[in-house]
């Protein structure tokens, strides 16, 4: 047994070796899940990458509990670069974009870029915009976004110019059905998670469309939700497919309750689980929402036990586990 030691340590040093290698010089791919969970909002944020159809696909990534929101926000700008290879993703930037200076105050997250902003194709201009501005509004205290290039707030985008409202938040929606509408202005977007297969997985992704200015806002908001169907044959929209109607809903103090038919049930009564995914993270889309519940014929439905209303801040899906 003894003329054998030297060679089965060199064969085990050598695999250590090879293992250490593949690990510390080839970039990892990481999987996503579609499952919809509720995780305290410090332990996760979302990051706004495209898939090879181009359209815009929220990542959940786990994050330091520690981090402030101004350092998440300089770290969602560097997976927009390529920090890290994600299977079936492209990074928005073509180079590294620097984040000189991130403020939160009174509601409003300031990023403030070196000329590095201009890093992007200009084919990807509203891409980026949509990106930053929903990376940026994820987080409860944040509503709405001023980009500025070296210290100056910007109006438009530096490459093809497309304008910047001056109030920026989620209003701008993401992954339009449209490409232009004459009633901007006169409009309201609406928000719907359609499911998507990308590199054999399911996703989430949002799509907005816009919709006429309603009185009631919230009202318009829920029927859009249950009523609308994806624009593309690539993206399955299951409140469609199987037939969900609203029964009622109320809306109050910032919680949307809404009372579904039982088509939101299997034949085993339990959830049908991408039902659910889709429905609450439509819901929680809508302007003023803080919390959604549902139930079906007056009851209370949740999967895996989750809080009776769920607070959108907290929504995690789409999961990267590094």
């Amino acid at each position: 047994m003894p003329k054998y030691k030297k060679p089965l340590a060199f064969l085990f040093g050598a695999i250590a070796m090879i293992s250490y290698l593949s690990i510390r010089y080839f970039p990892r791919t990481e999987d996503a899940q579609t499952v919809l969970s509720v995780q305290d909002e410090s332990t996760h944020m979302q990051v706004y990458l495209k898939d090879h159809d181009h359209s815009l696909v929220p990542l959940s990534i786990p994050v330091s509990e520690e981090m402030n929101e101004e350092d998440k926000l300089q770290l969602m700008v560097s997976y927009m670069s390529g920090k890290q290879n994600i299977k079936g993703f492209l990074p928005l930037f073509t180079k590294e974009c620097t984040v000189k200076k991130v403020m939160i105050a009174n509601g409003k997250a300031v990023m403030d870029f070196d000329d590095s902003l201009k890093n992007y194709q200009k084919e990807d201009e509203l891409r980026v915009l949509e990106s930053l501005t929903w990376g940026a509004t994820q987080f409860h205290d944040v509503e709405q976004l001023e980009i500025q290039l070296n210290g100056v707030k910007l109006s438009s985008m530096p490459n093809a110019q497309t304008p910047i409202p001056d109030v920026l938040n989620r209003g701008i929606g993401i992954n339009h059905f449209e490409t232009a509408t004459s009633a901007l202005h006169t409009s309201d977007s609406v928000t719907v998670y359609c499911a998507k297969k990308i590199e054999g997985q399911q996703f989430l992704i949002p799509r907005s469309k816009r919709v006429m200015h309603a009185s009631d806002s919230i009202k318009e908001g829920v029927l859009q939700v249950i009523s609308d169907v994806s624009a593309s044959s690539e993206l399955s929209q299951p409140l469609y497919q199987d037939d969900v109607k609203i029964n009622n809903f109320q809306f109050s103090n910032g919680t949307l309750i809404v009372d579904i038919n039982k088509n939101l049930l299997s034949s085993d009564k339990s959830v049908k689980e991408d039902l659910y995914d889709s429905l609450i993270l439509s819901l929680s889309a809508l302007s003023g929402v803080d919390k959604v519940q549902v139930k079906v014929d007056g009851v209370s439905v949740m999967p895996q036990q989750q809080e009776s209303a769920v607070s959108v801040y907290d929504l995690s899906y789409n999961e990267i586990a590094f």
